[in-house]
């Protein structure tokens, strides 16, 4: 199924300015129509694979949470004893759930005293909202980590080219320090 029969879009980059859009291919920069991105090298995210590495839920927590929406209102021991799994690590694994937005939690009190904490599922819709809403989140962080390194590269070369300059482009027959003569200086330095 193409992206945009999903209900995705495509990414569109501006041929003058670099700049990428996402999602409507009327895109426009610099006067002109944006061109799609290729996407070929891109690999495509499955539901494990996006939950996994943007919402932290392991395939341990994807289990979890599906045990507990087939069941229903469930215990960590009712959930643990399901799966065969030991309780802390299903206790850890539905809190985590409940802080990323798919679970509820609320504390059911015992006849002898006490309470145990009770999980149940989000409605399905509620939670296709907060997951785009985190994953939008976690988008818009990624693309600051990746225009942070663009920024350090055009920085770096930056620095590279005024030290080329400090250090006296010039060598003693006319070529810039370090060329062999043989054009391999032409690789790093353009000029």
């Amino acid at each position: 199924m193409a992206k945009s029969d999903a209900g995705g879009g495509d990414a569109h980059e501006c041929g003058e300015c670099a700049s990428v859009a996402f999602g409507d291919p009327e895109s426009a920069c610099c006067g002109e129509s944006m061109t799609p991105v290729d996407s070929e090298s891109v690999v495509s995210p499955d539901l494990a694979m996006a939950l996994r590495d943007v919402f932290g839920i392991s395939e341990t927590g994807l289990n979890v949470c599906l045990c507990l929406m087939e069941a229903g209102e469930s215990t960590a021991g009712d959930v643990a004893d399901q799966l065969g799994i030991d309780r802390s690590t299903v206790t850890r694994q539905l809190n985590h759930l409940t802080d990323v937005g798919v679970l509820d939690k609320r504390q059911r009190l015992l006849e002898g005293g006490g309470y145990v904490n009770v999980y149940s599922p989000v409605p399905v819709e509620e939670v296709r909202e907060r997951l785009t809403a985190g994953l939008f989140a976690w988008t818009d962080e990624a693309l600051d980590l990746v225009e942070h390194v663009n920024r350090e590269k055009l920085d770096a070369l930056a620095r590279a080219d005024d030290e080329r300059d400090a250090d006296g482009a010039e060598g003693g027959d006319g070529r810039a320090r370090g060329d062999a003569g043989d054009g391999s200086a032409d690789i790093y330095w353009d000029g």
